[in-house]
């Protein structure tokens, strides 16, 4: 799989995953519960705790990852320019 197709995938789950830390409030508006956590509700003190450390964990986990993702574009790019130059560099000395 090229970088390409991995920058598109990693894309794809990444959203999927910030979309369900983001709006897990949703999952206690489904199905409401009286626990507590932290002297809080837990339908309010897990939705905010997940979508602010959630998301900003997640945010780094990504920045990381697609460093790596882009890194490896670019190492694609510059072979694919390496051959491009070396074929016309062969084509020209015939």
């Amino acid at each position: 799989m090229n970088a390409y197709q991995k920058e598109v995938w990693f894309t794809i789950i990444m959203s999927a995953i910030f979309l369900v830390v983001g709006h897990s409030g949703l999952l206690f508006a489904m199905f409401p519960t009286d626990a507590m956590l932290f002297g809080f509700p837990v339908m309010y003190i897990v939705p905010i705790l997940s979508g602010w450390f959630g998301v900003l964990i997640l945010t780094i986990i990504a920045g990381a990852i697609g460093n790596k993702i882009d890194e490896a574009i670019e190492r694609e790019n510059e072979m694919k320019r390496a051959e491009a130059a070396e074929k016309k560099s062969s084509e020209g000395v015939n």
